[in-house]
C-alpha cells in the first residue's frame, strides 16, 4: 500500500485528537478530508493500521476471547464517544477477517470506529522510554508500505 502524504497528515491530525479525546477538534479534523477518495484512502489505511497493531500485539491473530477483551478495553477507555463493546468487537472481527466494514456497520459508524479504535490501540500500546504512539505509527506505516 502506498500512503498518500496528504491523507496521512490529515489522518494523523485526527488520530491526535482521538488520543487526546478532543471531540470538537476531532470532528473538525474529520471534515478536513477534501473528497470521497481521501476519506476512502484514510479508512483503508486505518483498517491496515488496526490489523497490523493487533497482530503485532499478540504475535498472531488474536483469539475470539482476546478480541472480546480488546473490544471491552477500547469501549471502556474511549467513553468520550458513544461506542459499545459489541460495535468495537464487530469492527475488529471485520478487520481481522478482511471483510468489508459496511457488511456489519453503517458507513458513519465505520469511520468513527476506525479512527477511535485505531487511536486507542496506538495510544494504549506500551512504549519504550521517550517513545510515543506516533513513533509506533511511523513503524506501522513503514511496514504497511513495505508489504505493498
Amino acid at each position: 500500500m502506498q500512503i498518500d502524504d496528504g491523507v496521512e497528515q490529515r489522518l494523523r491530525a485526527a488520530l491526535h485528537h482521538v488520543v487526546k479525546q478532543q471531540s470538537e477538534e476531532f470532528d473538525i479534523a474529520l471534515r478536513s478530508f477534501p473528497d470521497d477518495r481521501s476519506r476512502r484512502d484514510a479508512l483503508e489505511l486505518l483498517v491496515a493500521i488496526t490489523y497490523y497493531t493487533l497482530i503485532d500485539a499478540y504475535g498472531r491473530r488474536p483469539s475470539p476471547e482476546e478480541v472480546h477483551e480488546v473490544a471491552a478495553s477500547v469501549a471502556e477507555s474511549e467513553r468520550w464517544v458513544p461506542l459499545s463493546r459489541s460495535e468495537v468487537e464487530r469492527y475488529l472481527n471485520q478487520v481481522l477477517g478482511g471483510q468489508p466494514l459496511t457488511d456489519v456497520l453503517e458507513p458513519e459508524a465505520a469511520v468513527l470506529l476506525a479512527f477511535v479504535v485505531t487511536g486507542s490501540l496506538l495510544s494504549s500500546r506500551p512504549q519504550g522510554e521517550g517513545e510515543w504512539w506516533f513513533n509506533y505509527l511511523d513503524k506501522v506505516e513503514a511496514a504497511i508500505e513495505a508489504a505493498g
